[in-house]
């Protein structure tokens, strides 16, 4: 039996030359929809895109993904066939048979009564519909939808594709800016407040901050602490826990120590220290 898709492809593709010689933007909006919904679910999960529907019926902005609310706002644009993008988004989510569900989709189509150029966009949707759902990689969806385009217009399409891809690499990379000045923002309070507290804290307090921590937590916490500060903690911890603390320094402290978990100890020794209820 010939599936669903194939049927489409076949209604669609006699109508390529009116698709992008009148619809031209159209097609190609259509075509980054898909790329964007792709992105939203590699982001979130294919849950996401129950709300990339329910954001554009309740013209809401969401705050779980910045490719959903792309997505949202290209979708109030001047978008073609509506009706069956959402119905096939739904789909997506819902169907636990696709081939059942482009059957269904199939059905719709023709009964809304699709003509003309539409025929082409229902096949861009399914055919996108289908990869989201196999877990295409998004950046593949440029290259694949390629193929749909007729050569004469294959100079517009990357021009096109050229300005979005451009766009998109440029929010990418304010967005990576962004998470590492608030990476180092965060490196930077906590070590201060760190090598603050514990530089000052007095012996009696500090040994009772040793006593209460396990020695990894111990290591991973003052293996980047100010030198002054390793030494004050160091005299004050037992002789036996002062040998595993330093034997797990030589360890990992070249290579083995990530970031997070000598923040994650510095924060577990902070908070330990400003429970023994010394004013600093």
């Amino acid at each position: 039996m010939e599936q669903a898709l194939e049927i489409l492809k076949r209604k669609a593709l006699p109508y390529a030359k009116e698709a992008f010689e009148r619809h031209r933007e159209q097609i190609f909006a259509a075509m980054q929809f898909m790329c964007l919904c792709s992105f939203a679910a590699k982001e979130s999960g294919l849950l996401a895109l129950d709300e990339v529907t329910e954001m554009w019926e309740e013209e809401s902005r969401g705050e779980d993904g910045e490719n959903i609310a792309l997505a949202v706002s290209m979708a109030k644009g001047d978008m073609p066939l509506k009706e069956l993008l959402f119905h096939i988004i739904r789909r997506i989510v819902d169907a636990p048979d696709w081939d059942e569900a482009e059957e269904e989709i199939l059905a719709q189509a023709k009964e809304k009564g699709c003509s003309g150029y539409e025929w082409y966009v229902a096949m861009i949707y399914l055919s996108g519909g289908k990869s989201i759902l196999e877990g295409v990689e998004p950046e593949r969806f440029l290259l694949m939808f390629r193929v749909l385009v007729p050569e004469q217009w294959l100079e517009d399409y990357d021009r096109y594709c050229h300005e979005w891809t451009k766009k998109e690499g440029e929010r990418e990379r304010a967005e990576r800016e962004e998470r590492a000045k608030k990476s180092f923002e965060k490196e930077r309070s906590v070590k201060t407040a760190f090598n603050r507290i514990f530089g000052r804290v007095g012996p009696e307090r500090l040994r009772y901050v040793m006593r209460e921590l396990d020695y990894k937590t111990l290591a991973a916490g003052t293996a980047f602490a100010e030198e002054s500060v390793r030494k004050h903690c160091l005299e004050n911890m037992d002789e036996r826990q002062r040998e595993l603390v330093e034997e797990e320094w030589s360890r990992n402290r070249e290579y083995a120590y990530h970031l997070e978990d000598i923040l994650e100890a510095m924060d577990r020794m902070l908070i330990l220290a400003g429970l023994t209820g010394e004013a600093w």
